[in-house]
């Protein structure tokens, strides 16, 4: 029997659990998957469900197949695709390492503060990894590091200058306590 039939003759039973499935998850690719499955169930063709949802017919089948081989379960699990990693454990916990302990002025670039584009040059530079933005934001979020905590605002003080800044702010405030009645 061809799938399309398969799943035709399961719409009366599963009518009620798509309804539920369909109220539970609202992301978007599970409501698609959903969505062309319902589409199946209404006697559309695999054809006419791939143009309309703007789906490849590759990817309906596998999902289809997913849902007839282990229910809903099995349709709306997200696939987790191992992608290797463009750093290895090493790199990154020198990368952390830079970010915490370095500046950018260290490494040639003219600027105190960190910048994702900074550290992705220091990186390809260093290693000729191309990494992306997104990629050492996640990185930041997997140390516990807030954007604010990896940045450094400031170069090296001048212990003289602060001291004079520090000094000029106390005779600021004693020349305007002296002016209160």
């Amino acid at each position: 029997m061809i799938r399309r039939k398969r799943l035709q003759n399961l719409a009366p039973k599963d009518e009620k659990e798509w309804q539920k499935q369909y109220y539970t998850h609202q992301k978007y690719w599970q409501r698609k998957r959903l969505l062309a499955l319902r589409a199946i169930w209404d006697g559309k063709t695999l054809a006419d469900v791939s143009r309309e949802h703007k789906i490849g017919r590759t990817a309906l089948v596998s999902w289809l197949d997913k849902y007839l081989h282990g229910g809903y379960k099995k349709l709306l699990r997200r696939n987790e695709g191992h992608r290797p990693q463009l750093l290895s454990e090493q790199q990154q916990r020198i990368v952390r390492y830079m970010m915490l302990h370095k500046t950018p002025a260290d490494y040639g670039i003219d600027s105190y503060q960190w910048t994702a584009n900074f550290m992705k040059l220091v990186v390809k530079n260093k290693w000729q990894v191309e990494i992306s933005a997104a990629r050492l934001y996640q990185l930041f979020h997997e140390w516990g590091l807030s954007v604010q905590k990896v940045h450094r605002d400031y170069g090296p003080t001048d212990p003289q200058a602060q001291a004079e800044f520090v000094a000029d702010i106390k005779k600021k405030r004693q020349s305007l306590m002296s002016m209160k009645p």
